[in-house]
């Protein structure tokens, strides 16, 4: 009787086990930690690509110009005294004014806590480089604010590219992708780039709401800016795993 309740036994023995857990982005990460080096080299010469399309187009007063002005005309239909109060404060969010003490305060606070100065080096860069590429590249584009509707807030200055916009994508992006490095939680990770990427959003948003930017200023900054950040990222990781590729391929040629 006892041997013809093993199988039974044997059957309930493999329902009570766990399903496999697949693998995932993290897993694959954590076996080629080196693999997102060339992603964000191709992910950063992609939106180089990218602000250099919509720069050519604006310069050279291509099609892309009767976009953004349906675009605007567009806008107009959205704007109600509630969303046009909530979007001149939120517009602040990428303003420098805004973003370099954020990213000097968030660097110093990661570089206390976790006793890592890096990501204060990162935001300074990230703010450092966009800002001066932002300023670069008005100056060469020359291109001015929008005719089409009304600014609904003063601005001085050229176009294109957005700077606001610019300083959003790579200040936030970067603070997501600390988020998704140094926090543990799968729910505080994907809260943290999800914040991220909407306040990018917003931001640009904003800026064509309020008729201080066409679209393709907005996404010519968020171009920029993210470009940049990915390149720096990128670069980060590459001076992190850089020691470890070198000993690994010495290694292979010592005699054994």
């Amino acid at each position: 009787m006892a041997a013809a309740s093993r199988p039974d036994t044997e059957d309930q023995d493999e329902r009570d086990e766990p399903p496999a857990r697949h693998a995932g982005v993290r897993d694959l990460i954590a076996a080629y930690p080196w693999l997102p080096i060339p992603v964000g080299l191709l992910l950063s010469a992609f939106g180089v690509w990218c602000f250099a399309g919509l720069a050519e187009q604006v310069y050279q007063g291509g099609p892309v110009l009767r976009v953004d002005e349906h675009l605007l005309r567009v806008s107009l239909g959205l704007r109600s005294g509630l969303l046009v109060g909530a979007l001149s404060v939120l517009t602040w969010l990428g303003d420098v004014l805004v973003v370099l003490p954020v990213s000097l305060a968030i660097g110093v606070l990661i570089g206390l806590t976790r006793k890592r100065w890096g990501p204060l080096v990162l935001l300074a860069a990230s703010s450092a480089g966009t800002g001066l590429a932002v300023y670069l590249f008005k100056i060469m584009i020359a291109r001015p604010r929008p005719q089409v509707v009304d600014a609904l807030v003063v601005e001085d200055g050229f176009g294109f590219p957005s700077g606001h916009s610019a300083h959003a994508a790579a200040l936030y992006l970067m603070l997501g992708a600390f988020g998704l490095r140094l926090l543990r939680s799968r729910w505080a990770r994907g809260a943290v780039f999800a914040g991220a990427v909407l306040a990018v959003v917003i931001t640009g948003f904003s800026r064509v709401v309020l008729g201080v930017h066409s679209p393709t200023d907005v996404l010519a900054g968020w171009a920029l800016g993210a470009s940049w950040t990915v390149l720096l990222l990128s670069l980060w990781l590459s001076g992190e795993h850089l020691p470890r590729l070198i000993d690994a391929l010495v290694a292979r040629k010592r005699p054994r």
